[in-house]
């Protein structure tokens, strides 16, 4: 399967930080948010390449970024044509272009934002959906009712699967936050385009895995680790300084 890595956003809640580079470059822990990725989707034997999606106002960023480092794995880059927040694609109808663009339609994917950073083993999304022959996702418990309207929530069964998912919720049912790290079968990626033909919401990755769920079997992977979640000026800060005192032991 081929990762797919949506990086096609505008970052305004970042600026002035984010103004002339795009949020996945931001130095963490002396490198590129997206170098801490790519490292780990390097490692796991399943991926076998990977599909960057930016816009027009970013795409020389990263072709520069690529271009100054060596990658043990087939990296394309693609310019989804928009300019500005206001006429961005949206996250899911970025995921179709690079379905379509590297003819992934018949093949499985692993769908990862590139402003978040876990805490937990990639590969391991991998290895359930394999055992389960099916999609999977991740997801970690959190009591903070200001992040729970904000992030997509699941409900499992008793074998994991998801039996209801919301995303960004007014009224949050449930404390199962799934950030964006999918792993989606060859079926589920297939149907993204069906998916943005009926009108489903380009924009939120998690808005499609909505959609999915009563249609496709979806496991979800439970870690009591989340991840680092680069959103805001303070959150960033606050990412820098833990990779920091790692680093100083």
């Amino acid at each position: 399967m081929r990762a797919i890595l949506l990086a096609a956003g505008y970052g305004t809640r970042l600026h002035p930080l984010t103004r002339d580079r795009p949020k996945p470059l931001l130095p963490v822990g002396g490198r590129p948010i997206i170098d801490h990725l790519v490292d780990r989707l390097e490692a796991a034997p399943a991926i076998e390449g990977m599909s960057l999606v930016t816009n027009a106002r970013f795409a020389g960023d990263f072709e520069r970024w690529a271009a100054e480092r060596s990658f043990s794995k087939p990296l394309r880059i693609h310019n989804d044509g928009s300019t500005s927040n206001e006429n961005r694609f949206g996250a899911v109808a970025d995921m179709q272009v690079a379905v379509e663009r590297d003819g992934m339609a018949a093949e499985g994917a692993y769908v990862l934002a590139t402003d978040n950073l876990p805490r937990f083993d990639l590969t391991d999304i991998i290895g359930l959906a394999s055992s389960k022959q099916a999609s999977a996702v991740f997801g970690c418990r959190t009591d903070d009712p200001e992040v729970l309207r904000r992030v997509g929530l699941a409900q499992v069964d008793a074998d994991g699967r998801i039996v209801a998912f919301e995303e960004k919720s007014t009224e949050p049912k449930g404390k199962l936050r799934v950030p964006p790290f999918y792993v989606y079968a060859s079926e589920a990626v297939a149907s993204i385009e069906q998916y943005l033909a009926e009108g489903g919401n380009p924009d939120a990755p998690g808005y499609f895995l909505e959609w999915l769920v009563p249609r496709h079997p979806v496991f979800l992977l439970q870690r009591p680790q989340g991840t680092y979640d680069i959103g805001t000026i303070e959150s960033y800060r606050k990412v820098c300084a833990e990779f920091e005192k790692a680093a100083e032991g």
